[in-house]
């Protein structure tokens, strides 16, 4: 049986544009992360609270003190939710329910599981770290922020999470990375547009940092803050 001409025409455009949508979105990626937001953005010299941006080399998150004047965030995310849930920092960050539950490590992502979070038919957890102040380099960058700029990162937070009367988060028992960490019901669904690192944009930006117009991926974020000044970072009980 012969295809007929136009039929292998109509093949070849549809595995071309299969072959050009990642690349558009990468391009698109690339042009957007270069793209500042809260372009005049400088970090605060006085009455700074120490907040990190910070990197598993995927996934993007925020770093904050656990408690300051602002918040208490041990009332939000218990300490008691974790095996051992120490520190003087916590660190969130949003994704994909079943990406975020199912697949601790690379090795154990699976073509489903991928597809699946990029449909956007998921629903979204918190992942919540306790632990100390992040060490600066590649994979963690310091920012000092005022304390109203502060207080809007917070709402962004909390405003991510359904709380409970108690005014903590929902936790999702029985999900652990490790001994110092724990998930949480999250608002919100994952998708191409809206990924991870995005929500970690998106935080940031209601915080008036500087940050690209599009993030995706992580690594645009640390580039609108390695050229900016920084003040040494020290963490804050205002």
């Amino acid at each position: 049986m012969r295809f007929p001409s136009n039929a292998w025409r109509y093949v070849a455009r549809l595995l071309g544009v299969l072959v050009a949508l990642p690349l558009l979105y990468a391009l698109a990626a690339l042009v957007l992360g270069l793209v500042p937001i809260n372009r005049d953005w400088r970090p605060a010299h006085a009455d700074g609270i120490a907040v990190w941006l910070t990197t598993n080399g995927v996934h993007a998150g925020i770093a904050m003190p656990a408690r300051t004047s602002t918040i208490d965030w041990t009332g939000v995310f218990p300490r008691t939710d974790m095996r051992d849930g120490r520190g003087d920092y916590v660190t969130v960050g949003w994704g994909d329910r079943e990406f975020f539950l199912y697949t601790p490590a690379w090795s154990d992502l699976t073509a489903s599981t991928a597809i699946h979070a990029l449909s956007g038919t998921d629903g979204a957890v918190m992942h919540v770290e306790y632990g100390p102040a992040p060490v600066p380099g590649r994979d963690a960058a310091p920012m000092l922020i005022t304390p109203d700029a502060y207080s809007r990162l917070v709402d962004y937070v909390r405003a991510s999470v359904p709380l409970q009367a108690s005014g903590g988060a929902k936790v999702i028992p029985g999900h652990h990375y490790a001994d110092d960490d724990a998930f949480y019901e999250a608002h919100g669904r994952y998708s191409l547009f809206v990924t991870c690192n995005q929500w970690t944009r998106n935080a940031l930006s209601a915080a008036g940092v500087r940050v690209p117009a599009w993030s995706p991926f992580d690594r645009a974020l640390f580039w609108h803050l390695s050229d900016t000044p920084q003040a040494p970072p020290r963490s804050s009980t205002h």
